[in-house]
């Protein structure tokens, strides 16, 4: 256990989450706003979430964040840096498999993230290690 820094792992996952859903109030209101949401918020959020332009959007977002997280916690662990930026999206997957048992839409879409949320972590680990070796 000695690889993993629990104190990169939890500011990566806390980096990873919090980012996303910032950068995603900008988004979220604006399609909001197109869809004409004035009366029923709630039923134009459902509509929104099954917009493709949204879908992409929040995806890409989602993705760089995961990407930034995975930078941090190798960083902060100074540390097995694939392994550390991987463990990045733990509350990602753990949100994801909570999304899919309480019947998330679109299915595909988190499916496809339970695995490469950890990949995209790895990803920022990876950057952080070569970084690092480029210093050295």
């Amino acid at each position: 256990m000695n690889r993993v820094s629990f104190k990169g792992v939890a500011i990566g996952n806390v980096v990873d989450i919090l980012p996303t859903n910032v950068v995603m109030v900008p988004v979220i209101i604006c399609g909001l706003y197109l869809l004409g949401a004035g009366s029923d918020p709630t039923a134009a959020m459902e509509i929104l979430r099954k917009t493709p332009a949204y879908l992409a959007a929040s995806s890409l977002l989602g993705g760089l964040c995961s990407i930034l997280g995975g930078y941090v916690s190798a960083r902060i662990a100074k540390r097995d840096d694939l392994l550390n930026g991987a463990l990045s999206s733990v509350l990602c997957v753990g949100l994801g498999v909570y999304a899919l048992v309480h019947g998330a839409s679109p299915l595909w879409l988190h499916l496809l993230f339970l695995p490469l949320s950890p990949a995209l972590g790895a990803l920022g680990g990876y950057l952080r290690w070569r970084q690092s070796a480029r210093i050295a």
